[in-house]
């Protein structure tokens, strides 16, 4: 598939911010992009693990927060039986997790409810309320969910409970754009328009982190092992959740992955011993996708309780126990995942794209529906909602695309849905069988994508001379890690640079390892899908005949663009500069 490169237009002065900050032009170009403008922005940026996070009850404070304070001081006084109910991907193991550790710690009698994603689906639920009443529960405290648990938490109220919601997704709104809130004691989640906060895009699990540390120091506890604990189940989160890693969440992962591996969390520790991490230099790499897809398969495959469990075991045996079942429902969550995702790719080969694709397969189980849909949309480059069968109605999964909200375009077909919720990257729903055809129509009729959405945007933070790039420069931006959503890798352009020769590495003799040179200077680059296309092209310009005589030898004396990342390749301990190419193109 072709991709757009477009160039980020600045409006700061960079050759300013690179002499008042001593960083590099492409360096600072790279900071303006994402939106910081002043030294204070930058020097948070930059130095981010040592930056404080905003206070919570500060000028602008968390609405409800301190009102959730004197709540729980309350509960634990007059000994009040506490749930805490959680969700079953990795925010809401390690928001459940952070607070059983943190009450049970402070003596509270606490205990944690993770709904079946199959039985009960994402939320709460009437019978779970109603479960927990039996249990004699006097106090819910929800986490990562319950903005949008209107009917759940007027139950729980019937019931006398005393409800605090802890939660990041979006609420729900009326005609005239105000936010529909539960009827709960205290409702935190930065979204509410209502909420001063400063930053809104913290995960659960951030916010958990957050109000436990505060509920910790009015208790007039300082455990320093259980605050490092909590902000390593708060960094699982913050990258697992893909919520943009800025500000606080940026200041969070820092601190996180730096001390991850010195954790005192013994299932922690024993899930990155059992997955060959515990010596590594932790990146976002691998708890992206290494960790969290172990946490997640339990919720997945059974049940995301053996994943709080993990993280709340105190006996190393019993730890490991739970981690090597998280990495064996892992193993079998991928296969099951390949095969859906080739059999979905066969059938939308055969007929033409709708622009968003609802696609229903009663046959993938449900709780990889939205690993599958994530999948198509990363090949085919449309916001894409997959929809299984469930017990007593159609569930769904979507991931969508820059440009299409999918929060906010769901919403517009909320009397299709039985339930649904999300961001404006993804969503869950469910809804009668019925109405999936119609919800299809009513999509992609409402559907303002145009055809240059639809193909995929490589964007381009600067346009380098070679001579721009050296180690400090690469040093520099790795600094800049971690990477994700809000702070993505950052890529570079070159145009009329000459590849001097070429060879193929690998296994499948399939990764295209390059040198390339632009006015005088050499480097080595690598491209992981790149041979094909380069095949493609030639034939394309030069004719079949041709093109084998050209790549024949590996010396392919072209001059073409390219866009990439500057990455540090390090061998037999020596460090050298390596170009990972994402794409290019013939010089025109």
């Amino acid at each position: 598939m072709e991709s757009r490169w477009t160039q980020k237009r600045i409006k700061v002065n960079i050759q300013k911010m690179s002499e008042v900050l001593h960083i590099r032009q492409a360096t600072a170009c790279v900071l303006a992009n994402r939106g910081i403008a002043t030294k204070k922005q930058a020097k948070t940026f930059l130095y981010a693990e040592n930056m404080p996070l905003y206070p919570i009850l500060g000028d602008k404070p968390m609405k409800d927060a301190q009102k959730a304070m004197e709540l729980l001081e309350k509960a634990l006084k007059e000994k009040q039986k506490i749930a805490i109910y959680g969700d079953y991907d990795v925010d809401g193991v390690t928001s459940t997790a952070i607070w059983y550790k943190v009450l049970r710690y402070c003596g509270a009698d606490v205990l944690y409810y993770i709904p079946h994603r199959q039985k009960e689906g994402y939320g709460l639920n009437i019978k779970a309320v109603e479960t927990l009443h039996q249990k004699g529960i006097q106090f819910l405290l929800t986490c990562d969910n319950g903005i949008s648990a209107l009917q759940e938490i007027e139950k729980a109220k019937e019931f006398g409970m005393t409800v605090v919601v802890i939660d990041h997704h979006e609420a729900a709104f009326d005609e005239n754009g105000n936010d529909i809130i539960p009827i709960a004691d205290a409702v935190i989640d930065p979204k509410q328009k209502q909420c001063a906060y400063p930053f809104k895009a913290l995960c659960a699990a951030g916010l958990c982190y957050k109000l436990a540390l505060l509920f910790l120091e009015r208790q007039q506890i300082h455990h320093a092992t259980l605050e490092m604990e909590c902000l390593h189940l708060a960094t699982l989160a913050t990258v697992c959740d893909i919520v943009d890693l800025m500000e606080e969440n940026r200041i969070i992962v820092k601190r996180g992955l730096k001390t991850m591996t010195q954790t005192t969390n013994i299932g922690l520790k024993t899930l990155l011993e059992e997955t060959n991490l515990e010596q590594k230099e932790l990146t976002e790499y691998h708890i992206g996708f290494i960790i969290g897809p172990c946490i997640n398969a339990a919720g997945r495959l059974e049940t995301a309780t053996t994943a709080v469990s993990l993280f709340c075991e105190e006996v190393p045996e019993k730890a490991r126990e739970y981690a090597l079942t998280l990495i064996e429902q892992n193993e079998s969550r991928k296969q099951m995942t390949e095969k859906a995702t080739e059999k979905v790719i066969e059938e939308l080969k055969s007929k033409p794209l709708d622009k968003v694709l609802v696609l229903f397969q009663e046959n993938i189980q449900e709780s990889i529906a939205g690993i599958v849909a994530g999948r198509i949309k990363e090949i085919f480059y449309r916001p894409t909602i997959l929809i299984t069968k469930a017990e007593n109605a159609a569930k769904g999964s979507g991931r969508s695309i820059e440009g299409y909200h999918m929060f906010e375009e769901l919403y517009a077909c909320k009397e299709l849905f039985i339930k649904f919720g999300g961001h404006p990257m993804a969503a869950g729903l469910s809804l009668p069988y019925e109405n999936i055809e119609i919800l299809q129509k009513k999509l992609n009729e409402n559907c303002k994508l145009t055809e240059q959405q639809l193909l995929p945007m490589l964007k381009i933070e600067k346009q380098l001379d070679f001579k721009e790039i050296d180690m400090i420069l690469a040093k520099e931006l790795q600094n800049m890690a971690p990477f994700g959503k809000g702070n993505h890798a950052p890529l570079f352009g070159s145009k009329n640079v000459q590849m001097e020769n070429f060879y193929l590495v690998g296994k499948e003799k399939n990764i295209l390892k390059m040198k390339l040179k632009q006015n005088g200077i050499s480097l080595q680059a690598i491209s992981f899908d790149g041979f094909s296309k380069l095949i493609e092209i030639t034939k394309r310009l030069y004719g079949e005949k041709n093109c084998d005589k050209m790549l024949a030898d590996g010396h392919f004396e072209q001059t073409m663009d390219f866009v990439y990342s500057i990455e540090i390749n390090t061998f037999r301990g020596e460090s050298m500069i390596q170009l990972h190419i994402k794409d290019f193109r013939f010089y025109e």
